[in-house]
């Protein structure tokens, strides 16, 4: 059976704060007091309210979160919701502002309201311990629902182990390998689907539609295996033997949207050519890629979205599988695809969104600092997948080795641009603006 890795994470974060969660009562109200609720964003909703706990509240306006309210609104809410002879409540009220404004006016007025309400000078004491407890728990949920979100959205975003790969004996590639192309068979069944084997030496093609001409598209990703594998020995990076990486290619979009769904909930629509997902696999164990890959029926597109997805998985085994920023995690892999395959034409197609963005003056450097899930990649994955394409290429071709090196030599706790100075002689902000001028007038 497959595991992920960061589903057991996720798991054990909402464990966390839900026992933390427990601790502070939730509260029932009797009658469904209709309130009009101010939020901090200005929106303005009136919601019968049904019950309040140190997270939030919830009524007939659904789950609103105590963090969505300035403070001051949030203590005029609650007042509105608690009798002031109904002591414990009132303190658990405060408590709650307290978290939300720690050290501030409204805090102090929400402490002086529950003192006049009567809570007794020993329960006054702990209010503050207590809204600690709160935030905490507010944090921790923050974490793991930002960390839900980025699991849906790529496997990218995972945390990877920054140990150095190990290559298999050759002994036991051939269990590794099988195990890891039973789970990738595993994820067939779950949408739907079968596929037949081409196997080469490093790479295990499962096609959907049974056409015997793929096989020779299983060599050609054999030979871009082996070309990068030697493009990043030369440089000094190390590529793993792990077995043989399978390549999942399925014939029909909606097996590719239930492919994606079973494997990590994600929506293929935002993986327009390919996906890793990276189950613990073989023995012992380990965060092994499986490739699964876009149905395009230009087969020239198929064979593009194919090598992405081989290439994101070399890299994933090249030195170790800790990612770089999210701009070079999501463009050296189509930087590697675009050259192997230019029949394709995705050069262009690539660069077609950064260059309309850059020719009206948007700077690739806001882009350099976004992680997934923020930034342009929340808010136009599309434009930060194309200005991120258009940099590194830029990068590439006019300095080759330091790029790889820079992607791919022993990450360590160097700063990200110390880093990138050290491998270009230049800065990220030096390097953006030149990029920039040459997309002014270059394609």
């Amino acid at each position: 059976m497959t595991n992920f890795a960061k589903l057991s994470v996720l798991t054990a974060v909402l464990a966390i704060y839900a026992y933390a969660g427990a601790d502070i009562q939730s509260r029932t109200l009797e009658v469904s007091p209709q309130i009009k609720l101010e939020l901090a964003d200005g929106q303005q909703l009136r919601c019968a309210v049904k019950s309040w706990d140190g997270l939030g509240l919830e009524g007939s306006c659904g789950s609103i979160r105590w963090e969505r309210f300035k403070p001051g609104l949030a203590f005029a809410t609650l007042k509105s919701l608690v009798p002031e002879t109904d002591l414990d409540a009132c303190a658990d009220a405060a408590a709650v502002v307290v978290s939300l404004d720690e050290g501030g006016i409204v805090a102090n007025s929400a402490m002086d309201w529950a003192r006049k309400s009567g809570v007794t000078y020993k329960r006054i004491n702990t209010i503050r311990s207590e809204a600690v407890e709160i935030k905490r728990v507010r944090t921790q949920r923050l974490i793991a629902e930002f960390t839900e979100r980025l699991s849906q959205l790529t496997p990218e975003a995972s945390a990877f182990p920054a140990a150095a790969w190990t290559s298999l004996h050759s002994s036991d590639a051939g269990t590794v390998s099988a195990a890891t192309i039973e789970a990738a068979r595993a994820l067939l069944t779950r949408a739907g689907a079968s596929a037949t084997l081409h196997e080469t030496a490093h790479v295990a093609l499962l096609v959907e539609s049974g056409d015997s001409a793929l096989a020779k598209d299983a060599a050609s990703l054999e030979r871009f295996y082996r070309d990068w594998r030697e493009e990043f020995e030369r440089i000094g990076a190390t590529v793993a033997d792990q077995g043989r990486i399978p390549v999942v290619v399925v014939s029909e979009r909606d097996h590719w949207r239930l492919l994606v769904q079973a494997a990590f909930r994600g929506d293929a629509a935002q993986h327009p050519d390919a996906v890793v997902v990276y189950p613990l696999s073989g023995d012992p164990p380990a965060m092994r890629p499986i490739a699964l890959v876009c149905p395009d029926s230009d087969p020239n597109r198929q064979r593009f979205n194919a090598a992405v997805g081989l290439a994101r998985a070399v890299l994933h085994l090249t030195n170790s599988p800790v990612r770089g920023p999210a701009w070079l995690n999501e463009a050296l892999p189509r930087v590697m695809a675009a050259r192997a395959v230019p029949g394709a034409g995705m050069d262009g197609a690539l660069r077609k969104r950064g260059l309309i963005a850059v020719r009206s003056k948007v700077s690739f450097t806001a882009l350099m600092a976004s992680r997934y899930g923020e930034g342009v990649w929340a808010s136009d994955p599309e434009l930060a997948q194309s200005m991120s394409y258009m940099f590194a290429r830029w990068l590439f071709d006019n300095a080759p080795d330091q790029f790889l090196r820079y992607a791919k030599g022993p990450r360590t706790s160097e700063a990200e641009a110390a880093r990138f100075q050290r491998h270009f002689s230049m800065t990220i902000d030096v390097a953006c603006a030149r990029a920039a001028k040459w997309f002014q007038i270059n394609d």
